[in-house]
């Protein structure tokens, strides 16, 4: 392993914004091209400096002004956590079955002869360094549409700039592939250029930029117009047809998906939406990932795995009932979730598949006694913590891909389930329900189930939910459920179901 490590001291003005030094970048894409000479490859160089704790989606909103390619946003209110990125140092883009995998060895291959410098030790803990940003499908075996064009069945970005905070420190990381012939020259100037404007717009505020570009107009949501992309009739009938294969002993659970398409005069504001989904939903992981007009966001509440200083965390996140209108009427229906017999049976499929898939990673797992409520604005849901030591050689990766898709949004058995919703469902579901997160070079990271999500585009947002399909499931239960869960990227797109 050749990674570089240095721990150089930067001052920061009195704004926090860095003070970079043009010609330090171009002494470290010197050292980078020459390694890269020897070595008849690109070299990676990452430099993290420190900044002041700025608003997460501020910064966003001025990574789209700045033009730097696509955005990436990350965070969860509730942990005070977040990363936003922009534009694309490196992709690893991957196809098939071994989609997680191979990703995973193209991260080992870019870090082995990185070039990583720290320039502070006054950053997030957990973050600081190059981060990759991305997803996967749900299942490479469904065939897949127009729908979700750039997408592939798997994505990982190495932004050129990545914002990451947590609740008191916060940081930016710049990072550059440097080949044996690039003008290292040319590079430092643009590297330096593209900061100085950013240090400018922190320091004057985003007034700066709608200068530029020209005044803002102030949009509010338009009337929406939303379409089933299959009837209501259609879907329960596929509800009531797999209760019938779960009777007679095809499987014991299936999560079977449907989707709306919701239109409007004008173009979605994606910013808007973060911005109510982070404030709608505190405790969920609130994402947006950009492949040129599309964004695939959401607010999903269902952790797939995370990773901190060799332990891995993760939950089993099954079984719903709605909120109620008073606390009387909410305790009593979480009361009963608690003690319902389908939705604990449900739950359970979960936890179990969760504690063996770690099991084969992990010296050892923890699962804790008995499921808890975890109350979301309008839904909420069974959830059991699970964590386990990591094993040395062992990543976060290859949890995903032991534990995706969980029984929570593919079925029980793992096999036949998915089997039956690649026959009957007739979605392309894309990155709906799958992992979708970041990792970092020390083995930190973190994956969502990507549900209460949506592919947004332009005037156009087609919307995803699902439902646990058991032997005593009621169609029209499971469809009134279905928009209950739609109601999340409805209500953050500015509507209502």
């Amino acid at each position: 392993m050749d990674i570089t490590f240095t721990d150089n001291a930067y001052n920061t003005n009195h704004s926090g914004s860095p003070l970079y030094d043009r010609d330090h970048l171009v002494t470290t894409f010197q050292q980078a091209r020459e390694r890269a000479h020897q070595l008849e490859r690109p070299i990676l160089v990452s430099i993290t400096l420190p900044m002041i704790v700025h608003d997460p989606q501020l910064l966003f909103t001025i990574f789209q002004h700045l033009d730097l390619g696509n955005r990436f946003f990350w965070a969860r209110s509730a942990d005070k956590r977040a990363l936003v990125g922009v534009g694309e140092a490196m992709t690893i883009e991957t196809t098939g079955s071994e989609r997680v995998t191979t990703a995973a060895a193209a991260w080992r291959e870019l870090r082995q002869h990185a070039i990583i410098e720290k320039i502070s030790s006054n950053l997030p803990p957990y973050t600081s360094g190059p981060v990759l940003l991305g997803g996967f499908t749900f299942d490479t075996l469904t065939p897949h549409t127009a729908l979700w064009e750039g997408f592939p069945a798997g994505l990982l970005i190495l932004p050129f700039l990545l914002f990451h905070s947590d609740e008191d420190k916060a940081a930016l990381t710049i990072n550059a592939l440097i080949g044996a012939d690039d003008d290292v020259e040319q590079r430092a100037d643009q590297v330096a250029k593209t900061l100085q404007r950013l240090a400018l717009v922190l320091q004057n505020g985003i007034d700066q930029l709608a200068a530029e570009d020209g005044a803002a107009v102030e949009k509010k949501p338009g009337e929406m117009v939303v379409h089933d992309m299959l009837s209501a009739e259609q879907w329960k009938e596929q509800v009531a047809q797999a209760v019938k294969k779960i009777r007679s002993g095809a499987f014991e659970k299936v999560v079977l998906a449907r989707g709306v398409q919701v239109e409007q005069e004008d173009e979605f504001d994606v910013d808007d939406t973060l911005q109510r989904l982070s404030q709608s939903y505190p405790s969920a992981y609130v994402f947006a990932i950009q492949r040129g007009t599309r964004y695939f966001m959401g607010a999903t509440p269902e952790r797939l795995v995370c990773s901190e200083d060799g332990q891995i965390q993760t939950m089993a996140l099954a079984g719903s009932a709605p909120r109620g209108a008073s606390e009387e009427e909410d305790h009593r229906f979480g009361e009963e979730l608690l003690k319902s017999e389908k939705n604990q049976g449900e739950h359970h499929f979960v936890v179990t598949t969760i504690h063996d898939a770690l099991y084969s990673l992990c010296s050892r797992v923890w699962v804790a006694d008995a499921p808890r409520l975890l109350k979301l604005k309008n839904i909420q849901h069974l959830e059991t913590p699970i964590m386990g030591n990591l094993k040395p050689g062992h990543s976060i990766l290859e949890a995903i891909e032991d534990l995706h898709p969980t029984p929570a949004v593919g079925g029980y058995p793992r096999l036949p389930a998915l089997a039956a919703i690649r026959e009957d469902e007739h979605l392309d579901r894309g990155w709906y329900a799958g992992p979708i997160g970041w990792i970092g070079t020390g083995g930190n990271g973190e994956f969502a189930v990507a549900l209460r999500s949506g592919l947004v585009d332009g005037q156009r947002a087609t919307l995803f939910a699902g439902c646990g399909i058991v032997a005593d499931s009621d169609p029209e239960s499971e469809y009134q459920e279905s928009c209950l869960k739609l109601q999340v990227m409805l209500r953050g797109l500015g509507g209502d179901m």
